[in-house]
């Protein structure tokens, strides 16, 4: 007899369903914790380290242990998942332990201008430690200032030492050794270290998200006081944070990445007073970073037809340098890089004088040299196997005096303390291994391979093939040529501080009358005035206070008027008086050789001292300067 029903076995069947769903379950917590180890930044990659330190990093609730997004917006070291688990933590004793970690020290709103959205707990205490800022949207109401980091703090920075201070290896966490050698470099670097480590960045951070510097900063942190190579992770899974074009797990450019890294710091500096956007271009000049790599090009144009100049300024970060010909020498790749070349045939100059394509002559030159010289040979041409191989020999001191505009004052002299370099095989410039050269604050020089760390002589240094090298001042540069206010001649520029140029105009503005009355006569062209001095001068009068800009610039407007009223009232008389002048030499009372005085000079309406002009020659440079700020 058979069997009426469904021919299918349910054990079976029941059997492959829990097998499905139990392999499913097991690959997705496979891929969750996958992914939180390479692209969230974990407890756990921190090897141990102080929770004050890297707290800030870890993904989990520190009360309840579920995966947080927020964090204590006053110590920026303490996740939470949500506002009870907060305040529950608050009341459990962080208050006391976030004054412990100094942070509270500081008051934001009194500091940075900031506030904060008030707490949903009602408790006032709590409020202040809101999970969620307003950083962002008062971006706008930051005042725009002219100094952002005092330059004599970072000349305090840039003669610290440390002499306790190691060299720490670093994994390599898959072709990751591009990062390695310029995390090296950076973490050598004698005034961004010490401002790390002195003073930090991440009490005063100005991001909700992920930061570059807080993360470098836990970085030099953890490497000063291990002993031990660890893994870079925490930077290395931020790659396409740093820079766009940067991936996980491929072989990249060194000198690119460090590019990323300093414009992801530079912006990071920028955003604690409201961003790119808001912060005039001079005062983006007077941050840490500018202060650290920053300098000044000048590029000088001069036609051949009417001998025109033209000046334009570029910033820069660091110098690329070519190895043409014969070149067999750092120094002679400078002078090549500051050598005039000449622009004609198809890539001729648009003369503003002139304005036609003529023939010119073009030379770059160094404006104003960085604390901290980074040097990039560009040793990569086209093709995958056209990398130049060829010995540069670089020297422990650089002068660069010689390859500054105005031939330097003698200070531009630089100290060697790293060198990166490129090992390949077949001259191929699209895979290889990178290593580098370090020297400590003791002046021992260490050659670092990823995680292994050797010590060498400077002569082991100086006979490597070289791609990048980092010199550093022997003295910090003076704080009078740190912005672009020392370039002379300068009359034409891209923004225009309004404040510096009513200042201009109050100092000047006895000067501007006067040449603006003197526009008006059309025998008389570029006239520069110049006072006669008073048989009796009056004695200085006391100090008094200096009234505000808008009103000398208000009273130097009506003085410019009334002179000009007085200018237009006199033509007449003034006519009337070279007429009489005239007859009086034709009917023999006066001598012809006396000049008649009235047509080349006046006097001052206001007091009884004539004003004498007199002719002077066209200027033989015509500046026309421009100023341009890299992006």
């Amino acid at each position: 007899m058979h069997e009426v029903g469904f021919p299918l076995d349910l054990s079976v069947f029941t059997r492959l369903i829990a097998t499905l769903f139990f392999l499913a379950v097991g690959v997705f917590y496979f891929l969750k914790n996958t992914a939180a180890k390479y692209f969230d930044i974990g407890a756990a990659a921190a090897g141990g380290f102080d929770r004050d330190f890297m707290a800030v990093d870890a993904e989990d609730c520190s009360v309840c242990g579920n995966f947080s997004t927020k964090k204590c917006s006053r110590c920026k070291s303490v996740r939470y998942c949500s506002a009870e688990c907060q305040r529950s933590d608050w009341s459990s004793g962080h208050q006391r332990n976030c004054r412990d970690y100094g942070i509270t020290t500081l008051t934001p709103s009194a500091k940075n201008g900031l506030r904060f959205r008030a707490s949903p707990f009602g408790d006032s205490s709590a409020s202040s430690i809101a999970l969620i800022s307003e950083r962002g949207q008062n971006k706008s109401s930051l005042k725009p200032r002219e100094v952002l980091f005092p330059y004599e703090e970072f000349v305090e920075y840039f003669n610290w030492d440390n002499p306790e201070l190691a060299p720490c290896g670093l994994m390599n966490c898959g072709n990751s050794c591009f990062a390695n050698v310029i995390l090296q470099c950076l973490s050598w670097t004698r005034p961004l270290v010490a401002y790390l480590l002195e003073k930090g960045h991440k009490r005063e951070c100005m991001r909700n998200d992920w930061c570059f510097l807080c993360e470098f900063q836990t970085h030099v942190e953890r490497a000063s006081q291990s002993r031990f190579p660890f893994s870079p992770m925490n930077i290395i899974s931020r790659l396409t944070n740093i820079g766009g074009t940067l991936g996980y797990g491929r072989q990249e450019d060194a000198h690119e990445f460090m590019r990323y890294a300093i414009d992801m710091m530079q912006s990071v500096c920028l955003d604690e007073f409201g961003g790119e956007k808001i912060v005039p271009p001079r005062s983006q000049e007077t941050t840490l970073i500018q202060y650290i790599f920053g300098g000044l090009l000048q590029s000088q144009v001069q036609c051949t037809v009417c001998n025109h100049v033209s000046d334009q300024y570029e910033n820069m970060m660091d110098l690329i340098v070519e190895m043409h010909g014969d070149a067999g020498s750092l120094e002679e790749c400078l002078d090549q890089f500051t050598a005039e070349e000449w622009l004609h045939g198809d890539n001729m100059y648009k003369c503003d004088r002139c304005s036609d394509y003529v023939k010119a002559c073009k030379r770059l030159t160094i404006r104003r040299a960085p604390n901290i010289l980074t040097i990039a040979l560009k040793r990569y041409q086209g093709g995958r196997y056209g990398k130049l191989n060829k010995r540069i020999s670089f020297p422990e001191t650089l002068d660069l005096n010689p390859y500054m505009s105005e031939g330097g004052d003698g200070s531009d002299v630089y100290k060697l303390y790293a060198v990166i370099v490129h090992l390949d095989m077949l001259n191929a410039s699209f895979f290889g291994h990178y290593i580098c050269y370090i020297k400590d604050f003791c002046g021992n020089w260490y050659r670092i391979d990823d995680s292994e760390i050797e010590s060498v002589e400077l002569e082991d240094v100086l006979s490597q093939r070289a791609y990048m090298l980092l010199y550093s001042r022997i003295q910090a540069r003076s704080s009078s040529s740190c912005l672009r206010s020392e370039v002379k001649d300068e009359k034409k520029t891209d923004t225009l501080d309004t404040e510096s140029c009513v200042k201009e105009l109050v100092e000047s503005s006895m000067v501007g009358a006067i040449e603006s009355r003197s526009s008006t006569h059309a025998t008389i062209e570029d006239p520069v005035c110049e006072q006669s001095p008073s048989p009796s001068p009056s004695p200085s009068p006391s100090p008094s206070p200096s009234p505000s800009p808008s009103v000398l610039a208000s009273e130097c407007c009506s003085e410019v008027e009334r002179i000009d009223t007085l200018d237009s009232e006199s033509n007449s008389s003034i006519d009337d008086s070279a007429t009489d002048h005239q007859e009086d030499v034709a009917n023999g009372n006066k001598d012809p050789e006396v000049k008649y005085q009235a047509a080349d000079s006046w006097s001052d309406p206001t007091t009884s001292t004539p004003l004498v002009c007199t002719k002077s020659k066209p200027p033989v440079r015509d500046m026309d300067t421009k100023m341009i700020d890299a992006q």
